[in-house]
Protein backbone atom coordinates (compact mmCIF):
# COMPACT_ATOMS: atom_id res chain seq x y z
CA UNK A 1 0.00 0.00 0.00
CA UNK A 2 1.65 3.30 -1.19
CA UNK A 3 0.80 6.77 0.85
CA UNK A 4 1.03 9.58 -1.32
CA UNK A 5 2.99 12.75 0.15
CA UNK A 6 -0.06 14.45 1.01
CA UNK A 7 -1.05 11.62 3.18
CA UNK A 8 2.26 11.53 4.75
CA UNK A 9 2.32 15.02 5.36
CA UNK A 10 -1.36 14.96 6.80
CA UNK A 11 -0.12 12.16 9.37
CA UNK A 12 3.07 14.10 10.38
CA UNK A 13 -0.10 17.09 11.67
CA UNK A 14 -1.58 14.65 13.04
CA UNK A 15 1.33 12.80 15.23
CA UNK A 16 2.51 16.31 15.98
CA UNK A 17 -1.12 17.38 16.92
CA UNK A 18 -1.45 14.36 19.31
CA UNK A 19 1.90 14.94 20.99
CA UNK A 20 1.09 18.35 21.38
CA UNK A 21 -2.38 17.14 23.12
CA UNK A 22 -0.31 13.96 25.59
CA UNK A 23 2.28 16.91 26.57
CA UNK A 24 -0.09 19.45 27.28
CA UNK A 25 -2.62 17.06 29.35
CA UNK A 26 0.18 15.39 31.06
CA UNK A 27 3.42 17.36 31.26
CA UNK A 28 2.48 21.09 30.95
CA UNK A 29 -0.48 21.34 33.12
CA UNK A 30 1.03 19.11 35.85
CA UNK A 31 4.37 21.18 35.40
CA UNK A 32 2.09 24.86 35.28
CA UNK A 33 0.28 23.72 38.62
CA UNK A 34 3.70 23.16 40.17
CA UNK A 35 5.06 26.61 39.46
CA UNK A 36 1.58 28.11 40.66
CA UNK A 37 2.20 26.02 43.73
CA UNK A 38 5.85 27.19 44.25
CA UNK A 39 4.90 30.63 43.73
CA UNK A 40 2.09 30.73 46.12
CA UNK A 41 4.69 29.30 48.40
CA UNK A 42 7.00 31.89 47.73
CA UNK A 43 4.75 34.80 47.95
CA UNK A 44 3.14 33.61 51.41
CA UNK A 45 7.13 33.38 52.41
CA UNK A 46 7.94 36.57 50.71
CA UNK A 47 5.04 38.32 52.96
CA UNK A 48 6.21 36.45 56.50
CA UNK A 49 9.58 38.03 55.83
CA UNK A 50 8.31 41.25 54.72
CA UNK A 51 6.14 41.15 58.11
CA UNK A 52 9.36 39.39 59.53
CA UNK A 53 11.59 42.63 58.84
CA UNK A 54 8.48 45.00 59.54
CA UNK A 55 8.20 44.07 63.19
CA UNK A 56 12.02 44.12 63.67
CA UNK A 57 12.07 47.56 62.44
CA UNK A 58 9.49 48.83 64.66
CA UNK A 59 10.61 47.05 67.57
CA UNK A 60 12.46 50.05 69.02
CA UNK A 61 9.31 52.22 68.06
CA UNK A 62 7.53 49.89 69.96
CA UNK A 63 9.41 49.86 73.08
CA UNK A 64 9.66 53.49 73.43
CA UNK A 65 5.32 53.35 72.54
CA UNK A 66 5.56 51.33 76.02
CA UNK A 67 8.13 53.04 77.54
CA UNK A 68 6.23 55.99 77.55
CA UNK A 69 2.40 54.49 77.96
CA UNK A 70 3.82 52.72 81.01
CA UNK A 71 4.63 56.07 82.74
CA UNK A 72 1.70 57.40 82.02
CA UNK A 73 -0.27 54.70 83.67
CA UNK A 74 2.07 55.29 86.43
CA UNK A 75 1.70 58.56 86.96
CA UNK A 76 -2.18 58.55 86.53
CA UNK A 77 -2.41 56.01 88.97
CA UNK A 78 -0.50 56.48 91.41
CA UNK A 79 -2.71 58.58 93.10
CA UNK A 80 -5.23 55.82 93.80
CA UNK A 81 -5.13 53.31 96.27
CA UNK A 82 -4.35 49.69 94.64
CA UNK A 83 -6.97 48.25 96.20
CA UNK A 84 -9.66 48.72 99.15
CA UNK A 85 -8.48 47.55 102.10
CA UNK A 86 -10.18 48.73 105.65
CA UNK A 87 -7.19 48.00 107.88
CA UNK A 88 -5.04 50.02 106.17
CA UNK A 89 -6.99 52.94 105.41
CA UNK A 90 -8.07 53.17 108.93
CA UNK A 91 -4.54 53.02 109.65
CA UNK A 92 -3.54 55.82 107.04
CA UNK A 93 -6.57 57.92 108.62
CA UNK A 94 -5.52 57.61 111.71
CA UNK A 95 -1.90 58.62 110.90
CA UNK A 96 -3.43 61.96 109.52
CA UNK A 97 -5.54 62.44 112.88
CA UNK A 98 -2.61 61.87 114.98
CA UNK A 99 -0.67 64.06 113.20
CA UNK A 100 -3.25 67.01 113.14
CA UNK A 101 -4.02 66.57 117.17
CA UNK A 102 -7.77 65.91 115.86
CA UNK A 103 -9.45 62.77 117.85
CA UNK A 104 -12.22 61.31 115.11
CA UNK A 105 -13.84 57.68 114.97
CA UNK A 106 -14.90 56.13 111.31
CA UNK A 107 -17.97 54.51 110.26
CA UNK A 108 -17.10 52.51 107.00
CA UNK A 109 -20.21 51.76 104.61
CA UNK A 110 -20.06 48.56 102.27
CA UNK A 111 -17.05 48.30 99.63
CA UNK A 112 -18.68 48.97 96.35
CA UNK A 113 -17.66 48.32 92.53
CA UNK A 114 -19.84 51.34 90.59
CA UNK A 115 -19.56 54.33 88.72
CA UNK A 116 -17.72 57.20 89.88
CA UNK A 117 -20.66 59.81 90.84
CA UNK A 118 -21.11 63.40 89.02
CA UNK A 119 -22.73 66.42 89.87
CA UNK A 120 -24.33 69.13 87.87
CA UNK A 121 -23.35 72.54 88.31
CA UNK A 122 -25.36 75.91 88.27
CA UNK A 123 -24.80 78.96 87.70
CA UNK A 124 -26.90 81.80 89.06
CA UNK A 125 -26.86 85.53 88.74
CA UNK A 126 -27.43 87.39 91.53
CA UNK A 127 -29.48 90.69 91.80
CA UNK A 128 -27.26 93.73 91.62
CA UNK A 129 -27.01 95.68 94.91
CA UNK A 130 -29.08 99.24 94.35
CA UNK A 131 -26.01 101.02 96.18
CA UNK A 132 -23.99 99.62 92.99
CA UNK A 133 -25.46 101.86 90.72
CA UNK A 134 -25.04 104.92 92.81
CA UNK A 135 -20.84 103.66 93.88
CA UNK A 136 -20.73 103.43 89.84
CA UNK A 137 -21.71 106.86 89.11
CA UNK A 138 -19.90 108.72 91.48
CA UNK A 139 -16.59 106.72 90.30
CA UNK A 140 -17.25 108.25 86.41
CA UNK A 141 -17.98 111.33 87.90
CA UNK A 142 -14.53 111.17 89.76
CA UNK A 143 -12.85 109.93 87.25
CA UNK A 144 -14.25 112.80 84.54
CA UNK A 145 -12.83 115.63 86.59
CA UNK A 146 -9.81 114.28 87.07
CA UNK A 147 -8.83 112.98 83.00
CA UNK A 148 -11.41 113.06 80.66
CA UNK A 149 -9.85 111.42 77.69
CA UNK A 150 -8.28 109.08 80.52
CA UNK A 151 -11.72 108.55 81.59
CA UNK A 152 -12.58 107.56 77.39
CA UNK A 153 -10.11 105.15 77.17
CA UNK A 154 -10.40 103.21 80.40
CA UNK A 155 -14.42 102.98 79.84
CA UNK A 156 -13.70 101.73 76.13
CA UNK A 157 -10.90 98.79 77.83
CA UNK A 158 -13.22 98.28 80.83
CA UNK A 159 -15.85 97.19 78.03
CA UNK A 160 -13.40 94.99 76.02
CA UNK A 161 -13.01 93.31 79.08
CA UNK A 162 -16.50 93.05 80.20
CA UNK A 163 -16.90 91.59 76.92
CA UNK A 164 -13.94 89.16 76.90
CA UNK A 165 -14.55 88.51 80.59
CA UNK A 166 -18.40 87.23 79.62
CA UNK A 167 -17.65 85.20 76.15
CA UNK A 168 -14.73 83.65 78.46
CA UNK A 169 -17.35 82.76 80.86
CA UNK A 170 -20.02 81.97 78.44
CA UNK A 171 -17.41 79.64 77.16
CA UNK A 172 -16.45 78.07 80.49
CA UNK A 173 -19.90 77.29 80.81
CA UNK A 174 -20.25 75.17 77.20
CA UNK A 175 -17.29 73.16 78.08
CA UNK A 176 -18.32 72.41 81.70
CA UNK A 177 -21.38 71.74 80.54
CA UNK A 178 -19.94 69.54 78.27
CA UNK A 179 -17.39 68.31 80.30
CA UNK A 180 -19.96 67.00 82.86
CA UNK A 181 -22.13 65.27 79.56
CA UNK A 182 -19.21 63.49 78.83
CA UNK A 183 -17.91 62.21 82.70
CA UNK A 184 -21.84 61.13 82.95
CA UNK A 185 -21.78 59.09 80.11
CA UNK A 186 -18.33 58.04 81.67
CA UNK A 187 -19.69 56.74 84.55
CA UNK A 188 -22.47 54.65 82.86
CA UNK A 189 -19.71 52.59 80.91
CA UNK A 190 -17.02 52.15 83.70
CA UNK A 191 -17.26 51.17 87.33
CA UNK A 192 -14.25 50.75 89.68
CA UNK A 193 -13.70 49.99 92.95
CA UNK A 194 -14.74 52.72 96.00
CA UNK A 195 -15.19 52.84 99.50
CA UNK A 196 -17.58 55.44 101.93
CA UNK A 197 -17.07 56.47 105.27
CA UNK A 198 -17.92 59.35 107.58
CA UNK A 199 -15.50 60.63 110.22
CA UNK A 200 -16.58 61.92 113.23
CA UNK A 201 -14.46 64.23 114.82
CA UNK A 202 -13.41 66.79 117.78
CA UNK A 203 -10.56 69.04 118.27
CA UNK A 204 -10.02 72.70 117.64
CA UNK A 205 -10.65 74.92 114.27
CA UNK A 206 -6.66 74.71 114.02
CA UNK A 207 -6.69 71.11 114.07
CA UNK A 208 -9.40 70.11 111.70
CA UNK A 209 -7.54 72.61 109.24
CA UNK A 210 -4.56 70.61 109.59
CA UNK A 211 -6.28 67.53 108.79
CA UNK A 212 -7.92 68.99 105.47
CA UNK A 213 -4.40 70.13 104.55
CA UNK A 214 -2.97 66.88 105.25
CA UNK A 215 -5.85 64.89 103.21
CA UNK A 216 -4.53 67.35 100.62
CA UNK A 217 -1.62 67.14 100.10
CA UNK A 218 -1.55 63.60 100.66
CA UNK A 219 -0.14 60.75 98.66
CA UNK A 220 -3.10 59.21 97.82
CA UNK A 221 -6.46 60.61 96.47
CA UNK A 222 -8.89 60.84 99.41
CA UNK A 223 -11.91 63.24 98.43
CA UNK A 224 -14.13 64.92 100.99
CA UNK A 225 -17.16 64.80 100.15
CA UNK A 226 -19.22 67.42 102.33
CA UNK A 227 -18.16 68.30 106.11
CA UNK A 228 -20.37 69.55 109.09
CA UNK A 229 -19.30 71.84 111.57
CA UNK A 230 -20.92 72.27 115.08
CA UNK A 231 -18.75 74.87 117.66
CA UNK A 232 -18.95 72.78 120.94
CA UNK A 233 -17.03 75.64 123.34
CA UNK A 234 -15.04 78.90 122.73
CA UNK A 235 -12.17 77.02 121.08
CA UNK A 236 -13.56 73.13 120.48
CA UNK A 237 -15.63 72.17 117.81
CA UNK A 238 -16.90 68.91 116.90
CA UNK A 239 -19.10 67.73 113.25
CA UNK A 240 -18.75 65.10 111.20
CA UNK A 241 -17.84 64.67 106.95
CA UNK A 242 -17.75 62.41 104.49
CA UNK A 243 -15.20 60.78 102.66
CA UNK A 244 -14.44 58.87 99.36
CA UNK A 245 -11.70 56.40 98.51
CA UNK A 246 -11.10 55.06 95.30
CA UNK A 247 -8.53 51.83 94.42
CA UNK A 248 -7.16 51.66 90.57
CA UNK A 249 -6.09 48.36 89.37
CA UNK A 250 -2.35 48.60 88.89
CA UNK A 251 -0.21 46.96 86.12
CA UNK A 252 3.06 46.76 88.69
CA UNK A 253 4.12 45.72 91.82
CA UNK A 254 1.78 48.39 93.98
CA UNK A 255 -0.73 46.19 95.27
CA UNK A 256 1.80 43.56 96.67
CA UNK A 257 4.27 46.54 98.22
CA UNK A 258 0.85 48.16 99.87
CA UNK A 259 0.10 45.02 101.47
CA UNK A 260 3.29 44.55 103.00
CA UNK A 261 2.79 47.26 105.17
CA UNK A 262 2.69 47.34 108.68
CA UNK A 263 2.38 49.43 112.05
CA UNK A 264 6.00 50.31 111.80
CA UNK A 265 6.08 51.13 108.05
CA UNK A 266 5.84 54.40 106.52
CA UNK A 267 2.78 54.65 104.73
CA UNK A 268 2.72 55.70 100.76
CA UNK A 269 5.23 55.47 98.53
CA UNK A 270 7.22 57.86 96.63
CA UNK A 271 6.33 59.79 93.43
CA UNK A 272 7.09 57.79 90.77
CA UNK A 273 7.81 60.56 88.61
CA UNK A 274 10.92 61.04 90.43
CA UNK A 275 12.37 57.90 89.07
CA UNK A 276 14.02 56.85 92.12
CA UNK A 277 12.38 52.81 91.40
CA UNK A 278 14.96 53.20 88.70
CA UNK A 279 17.78 54.23 90.19
CA UNK A 280 17.86 57.88 88.80
CA UNK A 281 16.29 60.71 90.75
CA UNK A 282 14.96 62.86 87.67
CA UNK A 283 12.81 65.85 90.41
CA UNK A 284 15.88 67.24 92.34
CA UNK A 285 14.30 70.69 93.51
CA UNK A 286 11.17 71.86 95.16
CA UNK A 287 8.32 72.28 92.54
CA UNK A 288 7.05 75.28 94.43
CA UNK A 289 10.31 77.47 93.31
CA UNK A 290 9.26 76.72 89.54
CA UNK A 291 6.10 76.60 87.27
CA UNK A 292 7.20 74.18 84.70
CA UNK A 293 8.74 70.96 85.18
CA UNK A 294 11.20 69.15 82.09
CA UNK A 295 13.67 66.13 82.33
CA UNK A 296 16.02 65.02 79.84
CA UNK A 297 16.81 61.11 80.16
CA UNK A 298 18.58 58.76 78.39
CA UNK A 299 17.06 56.26 75.99
CA UNK A 300 18.40 53.53 78.40
CA UNK A 301 16.36 54.82 81.25
CA UNK A 302 13.17 53.09 81.96
CA UNK A 303 11.38 56.94 82.07
CA UNK A 304 11.05 58.25 78.49
CA UNK A 305 13.56 60.43 77.30
CA UNK A 306 11.24 63.73 77.47
CA UNK A 307 9.02 64.43 80.21
CA UNK A 308 7.42 68.18 80.22
CA UNK A 309 4.68 69.43 82.72
CA UNK A 310 3.11 72.21 85.30
CA UNK A 311 4.64 71.90 88.31
CA UNK A 312 2.46 70.69 91.64
CA UNK A 313 0.38 68.76 89.03
CA UNK A 314 0.16 65.70 91.48
CA UNK A 315 -2.53 64.23 88.62
CA UNK A 316 -0.06 64.26 85.76
CA UNK A 317 -3.16 65.82 83.35
CA UNK A 318 -0.73 68.13 82.29
CA UNK A 319 2.40 65.88 81.46
CA UNK A 320 3.08 64.94 77.73
CA UNK A 321 5.78 62.71 76.67
CA UNK A 322 8.35 61.60 73.87
CA UNK A 323 10.98 58.91 73.69
CA UNK A 324 13.66 58.31 70.98
CA UNK A 325 17.07 58.48 70.84
CA UNK A 326 17.11 61.68 68.91
CA UNK A 327 17.26 65.04 70.01
CA UNK A 328 13.11 65.61 70.45
CA UNK A 329 12.12 69.31 69.67
CA UNK A 330 9.82 71.11 71.90
CA UNK A 331 7.95 74.06 71.63
CA UNK A 332 6.78 75.98 74.49
CA UNK A 333 4.18 79.59 74.17
CA UNK A 334 3.64 81.80 77.19
CA UNK A 335 1.27 84.48 76.88
CA UNK A 336 -0.52 87.60 78.73
CA UNK A 337 -3.49 88.72 77.82
CA UNK A 338 -5.92 90.45 79.94
CA UNK A 339 -3.35 90.61 83.01
CA UNK A 340 -4.06 86.69 82.99
CA UNK A 341 -0.84 84.48 81.92
CA UNK A 342 -1.41 80.93 79.86
CA UNK A 343 0.60 78.55 78.37
CA UNK A 344 0.67 75.35 76.08
CA UNK A 345 3.54 72.91 74.61
CA UNK A 346 3.92 70.56 72.18
CA UNK A 347 6.42 67.78 71.43
CA UNK A 348 6.32 65.81 68.05
CA UNK A 349 3.55 63.68 68.76
CA UNK A 350 1.79 65.21 71.93
CA UNK A 351 0.41 68.27 73.09
CA UNK A 352 -0.70 70.16 75.77
CA UNK A 353 -3.86 71.09 76.09
CA UNK A 354 -4.97 68.41 73.27
CA UNK A 355 -6.44 71.12 71.17
CA UNK A 356 -3.48 73.96 70.82
CA UNK A 357 -4.99 76.40 68.91
CA UNK A 358 -5.70 79.39 71.11
CA UNK A 359 -4.18 81.01 74.40
CA UNK A 360 -3.94 77.44 76.20
CA UNK A 361 -4.24 76.94 79.73
CA UNK A 362 -4.13 79.70 82.41
CA UNK A 363 -1.90 79.82 85.38
CA UNK A 364 -0.24 82.07 87.90
CA UNK A 365 3.68 82.10 88.05
CA UNK A 366 4.91 81.57 91.53
CA UNK A 367 7.53 84.19 91.28
CA UNK A 368 8.34 87.54 89.72
CA UNK A 369 9.57 85.29 86.57
CA UNK A 370 8.14 82.19 84.82
CA UNK A 371 10.60 79.08 85.90
CA UNK A 372 11.56 76.34 83.68
CA UNK A 373 13.38 73.31 85.60
CA UNK A 374 15.04 71.16 83.30
CA UNK A 375 16.62 68.56 84.86
CA UNK A 376 19.18 66.16 82.77
CA UNK A 377 21.54 64.26 83.13
CA UNK A 378 25.51 62.86 81.46
CA UNK A 379 25.53 61.16 78.29
CA UNK A 380 25.75 57.49 79.14
CA UNK A 381 27.09 55.94 75.85
CA UNK A 382 28.72 57.07 72.61
CA UNK A 383 25.45 56.29 70.49
CA UNK A 384 23.52 58.35 73.45
CA UNK A 385 21.91 60.64 71.39
CA UNK A 386 18.32 61.67 72.99
CA UNK A 387 17.77 65.24 74.06
CA UNK A 388 15.79 67.89 73.65
CA UNK A 389 15.65 71.45 71.09
CA UNK A 390 13.82 74.03 73.28
CA UNK A 391 12.15 77.03 71.34
CA UNK A 392 10.05 79.25 73.76
CA UNK A 393 7.88 82.27 72.69
CA UNK A 394 7.64 84.40 75.59
CA UNK A 395 4.79 86.85 75.29
CA UNK A 396 4.09 88.12 78.80
CA UNK A 397 5.70 90.90 80.33
CA UNK A 398 8.08 88.47 82.97
CA UNK A 399 11.74 86.98 82.04
CA UNK A 400 11.33 83.34 81.67
CA UNK A 401 13.95 81.52 83.18
CA UNK A 402 15.29 78.23 82.26
CA UNK A 403 17.36 76.23 84.63
CA UNK A 404 19.19 72.92 83.86
CA UNK A 405 20.92 70.82 86.19
CA UNK A 406 22.83 67.78 85.60
CA UNK A 407 23.70 68.44 81.80
CA UNK A 408 26.45 66.81 80.03
CA UNK A 409 29.42 69.62 80.23
CA UNK A 410 30.79 68.38 76.83
CA UNK A 411 27.93 67.39 74.71
CA UNK A 412 25.00 68.70 76.54
CA UNK A 413 21.34 67.59 75.45
CA UNK A 414 19.78 70.42 76.21
CA UNK A 415 19.31 73.68 73.75
CA UNK A 416 17.47 76.26 74.13
CA UNK A 417 16.50 78.94 71.57
CA UNK A 418 14.53 82.32 71.93
CA UNK A 419 14.02 85.81 71.80
CA UNK A 420 17.59 86.47 74.88
CA UNK A 421 15.73 89.73 76.20
CA UNK A 422 13.26 87.58 77.75
CA UNK A 423 14.65 84.53 78.19
CA UNK A 424 17.33 83.63 80.05
CA UNK A 425 19.58 80.44 80.33
CA UNK A 426 21.47 78.50 83.58
CA UNK A 427 23.21 75.64 83.67
CA UNK A 428 23.60 74.45 86.81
Amino acid sequence: MKISKREKMMLCILGIVLISILYYQFIYLKQTSKIADKTKSKNEIEEKYNNSINTINALDKRKSDIKVLDTKVKDKSSLFFPTISQEHIILELDQLLKKSGLDGGFNFKPIAVEGVESSEKTQENLKESSLQSMVDNYKAIDKNNKNSSVNSKSNQSEETQVSSSNSEIKEKKSQTSEGDSNKSNDSKKTSIEQIKLELNFNGSYAQLNNFLNSIRLYNRKIVVNSISINQKTLEQISGNMNVEIYAVPKIHDDLEEYLKWSLNNTYGKNDPFSGEAAGNSIVSKDEKTSDFIMSSKSNTSVLPTVMIGKSNDSLRTSYVYEDSNNQEEIEIVLTKNDDKYYYKYKTTNESYPSQYGGLGVEFIPVSDNIVIDVLSESRVTSNDKSGVKISIKNDTDKLVKVEISGDDTKDPRVVVNGDGKNISVSNK
